[in-house]
């Protein structure tokens, strides 16, 4: 209650001399406390962490030589290995023009055939399905009349008859 003032509201401009003698004790406490405790744990974990940090740094200039090392051997070995390339290429491509011709001949020998035996097989499977579609017809149109000839059907019955019948061929 000390804080407000006589308005009723906070006022922090007005010092109580009782109170910043105990604010000051308890921080003197409070530095006490941690200067006979905690300092010294404090200071010996930002020096492990100075120390460790100082070692991987190190640590990463070792890696960063060594991989520089690795990298000029491998564009050694990449710039050999272009060389030796580039005579294989040559001798491969002498090679390759002979085998191209003899594959090129022999491929197009061999779709010639695959056409033929596709065409043959189009042909029976289109004979196969015009067959089974004729033979599923005949029996709808069989079952349609069967049914029809059962029922003595009104008008609107003789639509929604035709209806059903016409959606079942439709889903065939």
């Amino acid at each position: 209650m000390f804080f407000l003032g006589s308005g009723g509201g906070l006022n922090l401009l007005n010092v109580n001399p009782g109170l910043v003698v105990w604010t000051l004790v308890t921080f003197l406490v409070v530095v006490f406390i941690l200067k006979k405790f905690a300092w010294d744990l404090i200071l010996k974990a930002i020096d492990d962490r100075t120390a460790g940090i100082e070692g991987e740094i190190s640590k990463a200039s070792t890696l960063r030589a060594e991989a520089e090392k690795v990298l000029k051997d491998y564009q050694d070995k990449v710039n050999h290995s272009k060389d030796e390339a580039l005579g294989i290429i040559n001798e491969a491509k002498s090679d390759a023009s002979v085998i191209k011709n003899k594959m090129v001949d022999d491929a197009n020998d061999e779709i010639r055939k695959m056409r033929e035996q596709s065409l043959r097989e189009i042909e029976l499977a289109k004979t196969k399905a015009v067959h089974e579609m004729q033979i599923k017809i005949a029996e709808l149109s069989v079952q349609i009349a069967g049914e029809i000839l059962e029922k003595q059907l009104k008008k609107e019955d003789y639509s929604a008859f035709i209806d059903k019948e016409l959606s079942k061929l439709e889903r065939i």
